[in-house]
């Protein structure tokens, strides 16, 4: 069990991660967990996409917030939210929408000097 000063630290990371109060003073004994990181494979391919679920976790604070740091939140991810992931997301997505809307008005060059190596997958975005 945890002391009274690591609960409150637990309550302080849990509220800083985007939980209501009410939450953590009256956690379910198991929940369902969304992702908002997508999970990835050895090889670098996704297993489990943004937003699918995790059923019969235990609800425990200390359990959720282990989870949270990885992108598992008892919500779903939306536009409105505010976690580092979906919020990436988004920013992702805007700039990805404003260089093809400028690529569409801007002639194409090539840029010479350059390695043909190549981000990883958790950096690519899918169209």
């Amino acid at each position: 069990m945890a002391g009274i000063t690591e609960r409150n630290q637990q309550k302080n990371e849990l509220a800083n991660a985007g939980f209501t109060l009410r939450y953590i003073d009256e956690w379910q004994p198991k929940t369902t967990l969304y992702r908002h990181k997508p999970s990835y494979n050895i090889e670098g391919e996704i297993t489990e996409d943004v937003g699918t679920t995790v059923r019969g976790v235990p609800g425990s604070p200390d359990y959720v917030l282990r989870k949270a740091k990885i992108g598992l939140f008892p919500w779903p991810p939306s536009d409105t939210c505010t976690c580092r992931w979906c919020s990436e997301s988004n920013q992702v997505d805007a700039v990805a929408d404003s260089i093809s809307d400028e690529a569409a008005t801007q002639p194409v060059a090539t840029a010479q000097g350059r390695g043909t190596r190549r981000m990883g997958p958790h950096f690519r975005v899918e169209s």
